[in-house]
């Protein structure tokens, strides 16, 4: 008799019945993946509740901690302090090669020459060296008073800065990364503007960005700023951006950059295009002497002639001019530590 026709017996029926319920014994959980699952499902609800008094305790130590840390930097002699900043900066070119190399990279591209030229090797370390010394600045400023901070800065371009603020629609900055940025927010505020930064959403960038908030200025996380910024310039206020090297899930368009065509991100240009805020260029650069020179450009605009993607496209092309011109006058305090060009870019000096 083939399999699956015998007669019904109470034998049989009462084996399938027993196989049956083994089957789906063995289909469901265990008693033991059951309390597992359970017990990993409390404690993700219970890190939940915890996680943000946790983080916000451990911000509030190490800001303490970094406070302190900043008045002994603040104290000291400038020379001292930078001579601490330059083996801060060669240790971290030798910790950290993958970061220099990226730099050399960009900058190969910018002097159209090999990576491995002598020049750019050195622009690599002297930008290193730059970015500990923009570090130890920011250490310095983190508890100076506002008095300090100006006077050790001079602002070129103020009427730029006014005449945009008088619009009433708000001013956006757009900052490469260049020099100290620290410095820049600090002068923008004792001319009476409000900030509101674009940030990271991660915990060294909040610990970082304390000192700003603690100075009055609103921190507006990268991946839930639209609603702030809005706000912002609705009250003439200013939103600053960080905006030359630009992370993977953000919107870009390639757009001429040194020669060659790179992506920058679309998000200033488009929220000028909303609101009608103006953008102005900014750069912070460290002088000769340990000052700073801060430097508005002239106000850009959308252009109301071209359809808004295109309008929205030109403003970006026009505000990377910008970032162009900065980093060609001072391409030593430019920190490229991201790629900017596409790999087969780089590979044509």
């Amino acid at each position: 008799m083939e399999r699956g026709t015998e007669p019904y017996t109470q034998e049989n029926g009462e084996m399938g019945h027993m196989t049956t319920t083994w089957r789906e014994q063995e289909r469901a959980p265990s008693r033991t993946t059951l309390q597992t699952t359970t017990l990993h499902a409390t404690l993700q609800a219970t890190w939940r509740r915890l996680a943000p008094p946790a983080r916000r305790a451990s911000l509030a130590l190490a800001g303490v901690t970094l406070d302190g840390v900043s008045a002994a930097v603040r104290h000291l002699p400038p020379r001292t302090r930078y001579r601490l900043a330059d083996g801060m900066g060669r240790l971290a070119g030798v910790l950290l090669p993958w970061r220099r190399a990226t730099a050399a990279r960009n900058f190969a591209v910018i002097l159209r020459c090999a990576p491995g030229d002598p020049q750019v090797r050195a622009l690599a370390w002297a930008s290193m060296r730059n970015f500990a010394r923009m570090a130890m600045d920011f250490l310095a400023v983190r508890t100076m008073s506002p008095a300090d901070v100006l006077a050790l800065a001079h602002l070129v371009g103020a009427e730029y800065f006014t005449d945009a603020l008088r619009a009433g629609r708000g001013v956006i900055f757009a900052l490469p990364h260049v020099g100290s940025w620290d410095v820049a927010a600090v002068f923008a505020q004792a001319y009476g503007c409000r900030l509101t930064v674009v940030t990271e959403s991660n915990w060294v960038t909040e610990l970082v960005a304390g000192s700003r908030a603690s100075r009055g200025v609103t921190l507006a996380p990268r991946d839930r700023s639209l609603r702030t910024l809005f706000r912002a310039l609705r009250a003439n206020e200013c939103v600053v951006m960080l905006s030359d090297v630009v992370r993977e899930d953000v919107q870009t368009l390639d757009v001429p950059f040194f020669g060659w065509p790179a992506p920058f991100a679309l998000g200033p240009a488009r929220l000028s295009h909303h609101t009608g805020a103006p953008i102005l260029v900014i750069s912070s650069v460290r002088l000769p002497d340990n000052t700073y020179r801060v430097e508005a450009r002239p106000p850009l605009r959308p252009d109301p002639t071209l359809p808004a993607e295109a309008a929205v496209a030109a403003l970006t092309a026009a505000v990377v001019a910008g970032f162009e011109r900065i980093i060609a006058q001072y391409p030593d305090q430019w920190y490229p530590y991201r790629p900017i060009w596409p790999a087969h870019t780089l590979d044509s000096p």
